[in-house]
């Protein structure tokens, strides 16, 4: 004579909770992953501007030329 069962809903909701808790455990290691790859752009990204510190202008300025002035035509 048993003391105590395990009725049918009480194996389903069990099944279902560990379903859930699987779920859990698999989401925090995608999320882990995502975040060590984050994690490994953005150090890249801060190594390779800080390689790349210098400042280059955007185009080479023009010479200054003088003004044309209107000069009356003789002779």
């Amino acid at each position: 004579m048993a003391l105590a069962g395990i009725t049918r809903q009480g194996l389903a909701a069990i099944a279902f909770l560990v379903a859930v808790l699987w779920g859990c455990v698999l989401m925090e290691r995608s999320t882990i992953r995502d975040a060590k790859i984050q994690t490994y752009r953005a150090l890249r990204e801060v190594q390779y501007l800080k390689m790349h510190r210098t400042t280059r202008p955007a185009s080479t300025p023009a010479p200054l030329r003088a003004p044309a002035i209107a000069r009356p035509n003789i002779g």
